[in-house]
């Protein structure tokens, strides 16, 4: 009976292997302590391995942090953002709410705040935020611009709703356990019905 041999985990592997361990830990991290308290002994410790691990697959632990951003961004905003055969804006807000409300975003917000109050200490994970703004910025998003771009009523609901879902969002980020915010559903039933308004236009 022939038998089969697993394939050994070449260099290039074990170091995929373990950035990916770092990155999560980092996630992690930002969810639980808040981006102050991510440290490099926080995540290490976290992840299971040493500093010296840490610092050999990342010139810094700011570098970390951006690519532990983006890795999010990726995941949560780009691996399942919708169409642009799907146009209405009551869709795009489901969609929004289903990716900002998860509990990986306060993880975004976390880094979001910290740049914004510290911009000195967080300069190394400026260019990952602004590489990603895009995905907020009809103007600079073809399945944004489709649905809002040209229609300043439509823009200006946009900003409306993309504040409020961010405001929300904050709010489970600072509700013990992210638990949802009791006026949640009300708040969002008003967007969708002020969408429909929109779209039917």
């Amino acid at each position: 009976m022939a038998t089969t041999t697993t394939p050994a985990r070449t260099q290039s592997d074990r170091s995929m292997e373990m950035r990916q361990k770092l990155i999560a830990a980092t996630i992690q991290s930002l969810i639980d302590k808040g981006y102050a308290r991510t440290t490099a002994v926080e995540v290490c410790a976290r992840a299971g391995v040493t500093r010296g691990a840490l610092f050999h697959h990342f010139e810094s632990l700011p570098a970390l942090i951006a690519v532990a951003l983006s890795d999010t961004y990726d995941r949560l905003l780009l691996e399942s953002c919708p169409s642009e055969t799907d146009t209405t804006i009551e869709q795009w807000i489901t969609w929004a709410w289903s990716r900002v409300s998860q509990r990986e975003f306060k993880a975004v917000i976390e880094i979001w705040l910290a740049s914004r109050n510290d911009p000195d200490s967080t300069a190394d994970i400026q260019p990952a935020i602004e590489r990603y703004k895009a995905i907020f910025t009809p103007s600079e998003h073809n399945v944004l611009f489709k649905r809002f771009g040209s229609d300043k009523k439509a823009g200006a609901f946009y900003r409306l709703a993309a504040e409020t879902m961010f405001g929300l969002a904050l709010g489970r980020a600072t509700n013990p356990d992210g638990a949802a915010l009791d006026h949640e559903a009300i708040v969002l039933d008003q967007l969708r019905a002020y969408a429909r308004e929109i779209d039917a236009q």
